[in-house]
């Protein structure tokens, strides 16, 4: 099986100056929010509701210090005029004003920091403000550290980039340039990483999307230069199994995957990768490379993968590696800075998991070059980036408790509603409780099989029935689905997360369960209001 790399456009990056006058700017606010105070004397709740309810808005959070305050949250489409109206002409409100944001020294200093949308969209680009992941408001969480070791399966890596070399790994098991293969895995001097193609310890890119890939990732932040990345610090793996046309086959990418489980089960100096990042995707089903990927769960490492750049549904034509069923992927799809989902990007109610910025994405280029792409394999570096600060934030964390914040913790957005099974552009931390680092009470439950929403079987056979649900970073056990059938008999079916279904693992949200019908008809299976499986039994 050949293996393409995909993007849909590579756009030279330029800054263009003109003499113009600026004007004092306002103040940036949070959009859609507002703090609120009601007076002392103003302790009825249903006089409060009230004002809220004419304001159009709804109470996010109410302060204990100072009290009497609470942070709004508007209606869609409401504008912060008509709610600050409502509230100066009740008598019950002391004050209403914007939600301010607030910048603290932990913004970059980086030259082009300004023009990454994804990380902090300010509509500088025309877009939707706050349409992002919150890298600002997360870094004041943590930048990551060094210890946190995420690999880049692609192209190769660029790791004498000016944004990169600090945040390149070292091999402990190696001593450099002796021309000894010290760790015994079959590299020589594989120092920060391998290239498969020719066997050798190098992963040097030859192309350029692998270190873009990277500094997605984790380019250095706050060096005053270039870009910086989802995590300011890191230690980026890297293994080529692209050449410089961007192709590969399935071979040289399990001989990568192969070698990041060596390196992580290994006795003497063992690597604990986080997660390796996968922008590529190819033909048809491989069960060697689902077995490899398998071994890479084994070895908890989670597998961030493209969606790819069809415009097609995956789960009507399904894409590799993105749709195998492994509970260690994330498949990912792509948005643009307006938060919907980018024309190019492949979706999948059933089976693409989750969204990230992916479109005009300006990361590093090979020899200190920076350049912007587009495409799913932008969006997968930057969940792999976020697994690394969820990691380093909370290092005794499984794979499975971070694939789980990732999925869950994201932001709901009106252009993924039906097309993902999260329906949500990922969030890096918010103080609304979504965000993966400051995930509170975010469920998601989605049917994942069968894909097919009108099913036919025979009477004897059994259809298995499986679903995500999760809360925040934990399994949501409450799985019980009604039936009904054609002759208005209802039953139940219960779902179990209990790993007996081949190759799930038990405990990682996937529920599983089997419809084995008694009799003929038509049975309908209620997931959600909007999801019902309808099965037709024959004899």
């Amino acid at each position: 099986m050949r293996i393409s790399l995909f993007f849909i456009a590579i756009l030279i990056f330029f800054i263009a100056t003109s003499q113009i006058v600026i004007a004092a700017k306002p103040h940036p606010i949070r959009e859609g929010y507002l703090l609120v105070r009601y007076k002392e004397n103003s302790t009825v709740k249903t006089q409060i509701e009230a004002v809220h309810t004419r304001a159009k808005t709804k109470v996010i959070k109410t302060f204990k210090y100072p009290s009497g305050l609470q942070l709004v949250k508007l209606e869609s489409g409401v504008p912060a005029t008509h709610a600050l109206s409502v509230y100066k002409n009740d008598a019950h409100i002391l004050y209403a004003e914007p939600n301010y944001l607030l910048r603290a020294a932990v913004i970059p200093d980086d030259t082009f920091f300004g023009q990454q949308w994804g990380l902090n969209n300010v509509g500088q680009t025309g877009g939707l403000v706050d349409a992002d992941i919150n890298a600002v408001e997360a870094w004041e969480l943590g930048t990551g550290n060094q210890q946190t070791v995420l690999a880049v399966v692609d192209t190769g890596v660029d790791y004498t980039h000016q944004d990169l070399e600090d945040n390149r790994w070292f091999n402990p098991g190696e001593i450099p340039g002796n021309g000894i293969d010290d760790d015994h895995n079959g590299y020589i001097d594989d120092i920060h990483g391998i290239n498969s193609i020719t066997g050798t310890g190098d992963p040097m890119d030859d192309s350029e999307h692998g270190t873009h890939v990277a500094g997605i990732i984790a380019a250095k932040g706050n060096n005053e230069l270039g870009v910086s990345g989802v995590m300011q610090r890191a230690a980026i793996l890297g293994c080529k199994f692209l050449d410089i046309n961007g192709e590969g086959d399935t071979g040289t990418a399990i001989a990568c995957i192969e070698y990041l489980v060596d390196l992580a089960t290994r006795k003497d100096n063992p690597v604990h990768i986080v997660a390796s990042n996968n922008s590529w995707s190819g033909g048809p089903f491989s069960r060697a490379l689902y077995d490899a990927i398998k071994e890479l769960r084994s070895a908890g490492i989670l597998f961030m993968a493209a969606a790819s750049n069809e415009g097609k549904n995956n789960d009507i034509t399904a894409t590799y590696p993105a749709n195998f069923d492994l509970s260690n992927i994330i498949s990912v799809a792509a948005t643009d800075h307006k938060d919907d989902l980018a024309i190019f990007s492949n979706y999948g109610r059933y089976s693409v998991h989750v969204a990230a910025p992916g479109v005009k994405i300006l990361s590093t280029f090979p020899q200190n070059r920076y350049g912007i792409l587009s495409g799913t394999s932008m969006a997968v570096p930057f969940v792999t980036g976020l697994a690394g600060l969820i990691k380093s934030a909370n290092p005794t964390l499984t794979w499975m408790q971070i694939r789980n914040l990732i999925i869950s913790g994201g932001q709901w957005t009106n252009g993924l509603q039906g097309n993902l099974i999260s329906e949500r552009r990922i969030r890096a931390w918010d103080f609304t409780g979504e965000g993966s680092l400051s995930c509170k009470d975010q469920r998601t439950s989605s049917r994942l099989t069968p894909k097919n929403a009108n099913p036919t079987m025979r009477l004897g056979q059994s259809l298995p029935i499986t679903m995500l649900s999760i809360n925040c970073d934990m399994p949501y056990h409450s799985n019980t689905l009604s039936i009904r059938s054609s002759d208005a008999h209802s039953s139940a079916l219960t779902l179990v997360d209990n790993g007996t279904k081949g190759d799930v693992v038990a405990d990682d949200g996937v529920f599983t369960g089997y419809f084995i019908p008694s009799k003929t008809g038509t049975f309908q299976i209620q997931f959600s209001k909007l999801d019902i499986l309808t099965i037709r039994v024959q004899r």
